[in-house]
């Protein structure tokens, strides 16, 4: 699978963007507790990814200001769990890196103009310049698709939890 990264997991992004929870995240107006449920399980993957990797992307602060301002009960996001227990290499930390911090600064920024009334504090920079320097660093490895793959797949699967629930 070598080439562009971006290439190796255009399927599994689309299939994202494409499912029910992520079509309703794009339209601008998810079920509160759908939206609050999605922020517990990137809570708790930031929570894990963001040890490694650059202060400017770090967004676990933000999620959880976000999480608390729903007020919406917190449930925890089993499949979420089960992802950051998979979390073990240097590459798994960067393939779910570009991942989320590519979803946050380019999606996101799409996203925090139609969620009105959502909080969205964990989509806005305070030097977003200096974060797509760093999303390039991770755009740039040819050796992460499987692991940008595991996200996508992983995110998929909370989608799937959240909209059982």
């Amino acid at each position: 699978m070598p080439g562009p990264l971006w290439e190796g997991t255009r399927d599994l992004h689309h299939a994202c963007e494409e499912h029910p929870v992520g079509a309703a995240m794009a339209s601008g107006k998810p079920p509160m507790q759908w939206y609050a449920d999605w922020l517990s399980a990137l809570y708790t993957i930031h929570w894990t990814v963001d040890q490694h990797i650059p202060e400017i992307i770090r967004r676990s602060e933000q999620v959880q200001k976000d999480l608390t301002d729903t007020n919406c009960p917190v449930n925890i996001i089993r499949t979420a769990n089960d992802y950051v227990n998979r979390l073990n290499t240097e590459k798994d930390i960067v393939g779910s890196a570009y991942v989320l911090t590519g979803a946050h600064l380019m999606g996101g920024e799409v996203m925090r103009r139609r969620l009105v009334g959502y909080p969205t504090s964990h989509l806005e920079w305070s030097d977003r310049k200096a974060a797509i320097v760093e999303l390039t660093k991770f755009r740039e490895r040819e050796d992460v698709i499987v692991e940008a793959r595991n996200c996508f797949q992983a995110l998929l699967n909370i989608m799937n939890e959240i909209k059982a629930a």
